[in-house]
């Protein structure tokens, strides 16, 4: 394990950050472990962790407040006392959880306590939506908009009404014909004017895929990144051999949505025909892989950063037509005229550099093209269309493009398993509505909850007022220009009587109620609604808007809280304010655990790898020719140590997978949350034991949990937070496509990077969660 940084080299960064160094005098000290062998199982003793004597504390009065109980339950839930903590820590906060899901009976992939959290904020929404009447003008459009969608979903999504011959003429109308069925396409096919076209309407990148955002290098003008599209599989699989089996099952997986569609159609096509059509998608599909970079080196925004206008795009890739392009993705929201003068980023040029020289240099069949595209439009809409497609789409584990591509620089909200076919039909329809109309299921939630404004009130914010310690004390420029988004936006929704605001916003979805009301069952047509609304609504008419950086980005029904770099901001939806990881009356041992740690964690964003790269307004700042960054070249150098520490780690240590080609946590990809993580929990730690000295004494403890401290609640509260079952195949999916470490690593490896945790859990120094210095990661710490 590589050193941690020195302290010379690190001390600009530690002030910067503001976590604290080794000047921190522990409150409690453990002196040991104390074996309890009094059960046993099958006349065999089973060992049970009971915490050694304290220093300085006593047992503590014991709290029987409901909050304290519900805490509680919620940590017994998981807690396994057979585990040793200082071994596996993960197993001893989760194993009770995990033994008690069983996925196959739940119809499920994974289930954690977020998804669990999620599923409760949904189970509310649709309450609320009981209440709507989608005729009555006394309500907003928007709550009426969700309404009619949700119902319409709800009736039909699995067993939607067959629309197989609208989706055939819509296919004819832009290229003709269909390849695959032996038809020809049109004359002089333009396939830029119909990318943008089914990127706009249906919400899928084809050849690219386009979005508007902040600009990086000024944050007060939005601009467009363009790369490479979406893909169903991994990376990885397209490109390395080891993983052929997984691009016969994509093969296999196409053929069955061609094939299903052809017999909807009663179309007389071979089998051998649609096979080898299925066989030309999926090899236009790893040439797209083979063409762009993988997520590990997509770190770099300096080097993502390529500008142009339409004239200088059209002049340095010749091949592809962007005038037609644009054209089609900004239809009905903009003009020529101001299309023309729009920043449009290339984030990856070397795809585009082949992309260019696919239609320039012909080197792809033009049908090949063709049927493509048509894939990934059925494939989209396949759960719409008709039962057949629904089938396939489902089978093959299909998760829609909006849903997998996630939004901003943190692919936030990016969607690694299929969560509309595992809780059921109302749970489903609720998580696409989400994502394809954010303010809408975030403006019901809100509104139905009496309580809602003790979010924003002071008690509520005050209970993190370490965030403000943490940032502005030591962080300086940056942290002094964090925006801070709390519960909901407020300007949007206003006072919930005036809805004027938020139905304008919502205005791109308002013809879903006129659709329901004529045929509540079109169901293909009101996502249609959903898909280009948000399109338009989120990623293009901001280009005719002053540059926002109190934009959420996602609902505020989302259980969830981020950081936007590029916007140097940080989110709490008002849907995170609640159990399991929040409530004002439990123990602040748990709070601080919970929401304190994900405040950190989301803070410490601005200082991961990506995050150093953006200043205190979000843009780019001190950028060479190769990089960016605020950081001097001793502090740069320093971080880059530090930050390879925990890349090795991860990717060495963290084997949660046995079976199969894929083992690893990528440390490369993952890095930005681990160091959050560590960086997060150990200022969440910090704030907590201040929170106590002010207080003046410890907290009660919680009844069942009588003899674990309140640090050790505080460490339990976390490992608890991440209780997650998953079947192999999501696992797999996870390591190989998200930033994020699977959960036991985001617990153990964590753990064992703090040193704070095996202290008050009197772990032996050499044990798994609390080795010698040289073996952890000091992450924003000195020493």
């Amino acid at each position: 394990m590589s050193q941690a940084i020195s302290f010379v080299t690190i001390a600009i960064v530690i002030a910067a950050v503001g976590v604290a160094i080794a000047s921190l005098v522990l409150n409690i000290i453990i002196l040991g472990n104390i074996n309890d062998l009094s059960t046993t199982v099958n006349n065999n003793p089973v060992w049970h962790y009971t915490p050694a004597p304290q220093v300085n504390s006593t047992t503590g009065t014991v709290s029987n407040s409901a909050a304290y109980k519900q805490a509680a339950a919620y940590l017994l839930n998981g807690l396994d006392d057979t585990i040793d903590p200082c071994q596996d820590f993960y197993a001893f906060t989760c194993n009770k959880f995990l033994q008690n899901t069983d996925l196959q009976q739940l119809h499920r992939s994974r289930l954690g306590t977020y998804d669990q959290a999620q599923i409760d904020v949904y189970s509310e929404i649709i309450a609320a939506l009981d209440k709507i009447d989608v005729k009555s003008t006394t309500t907003s459009k928007t709550e009426r908009i969700t309404k009619a969608a949700f119902a319409s979903c709800k009736a039909n999504l699995m067993n939607p009404v067959d629309q197989t011959q609208t989706v055939y003429a819509e296919i004819k109308n832009l290229f003709g014909g269909v390849p695959f069925f032996g038809e020809p396409l049109k004359q002089n096919i333009d396939y830029w004017d119909i990318a943008g076209q089914i990127e706009q309407q249906h919400a899928v990148g084809t050849l690219t895929y386009t979005i508007a955002s902040s600009d990086y290098k000024d944050h007060t003008k939005n601009a467009l990144y363009t790369g490479p599209p979406g893909l169903a599989l991994a990376y990885d699989f397209y490109v390395k051999p080891q993983y052929i089996a997984e691009v016969n099952a994509r093969v296999a997986d196409v053929n069955a949505m061609l094939t299903a569609f052809a017999q909807a159609l009663g179309k007389n096509v071979g089998a051998d025909a649609l096979l080898a059509a299925a066989q030309e998608v999926v090899s236009f599909e790893v040439q797209i892989a083979m063409s762009s970079w993988p997520d590990d080196l997509l770190r770099n925004y300096q080097q993502q950063y390529n500008p142009y206008n339409i004239a200088s795009a059209t002049k340095a890739y010749g091949g592809i037509n962007w005038k037609s392009y644009l054209g089609q993705l900004f239809n009905g929201v903009a003009s020529a005229a101001q299309q023309a003068t729009y920043n449009i980023v290339v984030t990856e040029p070397a795809y585009f550099a082949w992309l260019n020289s696919v239609f320039a240099g012909n080197l792809d069949n033009s049908t090949v093209i063709a049927n493509y595209m048509i894939a990934q439009l059925l494939s989209d809409e396949a759960d719409f269309i008709n039962p057949a497609t629904a089938q396939a789409a489902s089978r093959s584990n299909y998760i829609h493009y909006a849903l997998r591509s996630g939004r901003g620089i943190g692919k936030l909200g990016k969607r690694d398993y299929r969560k509309m076919d595992l809780d059921g039909v109302s749970q489903g329809c609720m998580d696409l509505l989400t994502a394809y109309m954010p303010y809408g299921t975030g403006y019901v939630y809100v509104k139905s909850k009496d309580q809602k404004y003790q979010v924003q009130s002071d008690d509520m914010i005050n209970s993190l007022t370490w965030m403000d310690d943490f940032s502005k004390n030591r962080a300086h420029n940056k942290s002094d220009s964090l925006v801070k988004n709390f519960g909901w936006p407020t300007a949007m929704f206003g006072d919930f009587k005036d809805f004027t605001a938020v139905d304008a916003y919502n205005q791109d979805y308002a013809s879903i109620i006129d659709i329901y009301n004529k045929d509540s069952t079109n169901l293909y047509g009101i996502f249609q609604v959903l898909k280009k609304g948000m399109e338009v609504r989120e990623f293009f008419r901001i280009l005719l808007e002053k540059a926002d950086r109190s934009n959420f980005l996602q609902s505020p029904a989302m259980v969830n809280a981020w950081y936007q770099p590029e916007r140097n901001s940080i989110t709490f939806p008002y849907a995170a304010w609640n159990p399991p990881y929040y409530n004002f009356d439990y123990p602040q041992a748990y709070n601080f655990a919970g929401q304190g740690g994900t405040g950190g964690h989301e803070l410490t964003h601005g200082y991961d790898d990506e995050g150093v790269q953006f200043g205190f307004n979000g843009e780019l700042t001190d950028c060479a020719w190769n990089k960016c960054g605020w950081m001097d070249s001793n502090s740069s150098s320093g971080f880059i140590d530090m930050a390879q520490c925990v890349v090795t780690q991860f990717s060495t240590q963290c084997c949660p997978e046995k079976t199969g080609n894929v083992h690893c946590a990528n440390g490369a990809t993952t890095q930005g949350e681990n160091i959050a993580d560590l960086g997060g929990q150990q200022a969440a730690y910090r704030a907590y034991r201040q929170f106590v000295k002010n207080r003046g004494s410890e907290e009660d403890r919680l009844p069942g949990l009588e003899k674990y401290t309140p640090n050790q609640i505080f460490w339990i509260t976390y490992g608890y937070s991440w209780c997650m079952k998953q079947s192999d195949s999501n696992l797999v999916h996870q390591l190989l496509t998200n930033p994020h470490s699977p959960a036991q690593c985001r617990t153990n490896q964590v753990m064992q990077d703090i040193p704070e945790f095996g202290i008050d859990f009197g772990c032996v120094r050499g044990s798994p969660m609390y080795p010698e210095p040289a073996n952890r990661c000091k992450v924003w710490v000195g020493q």
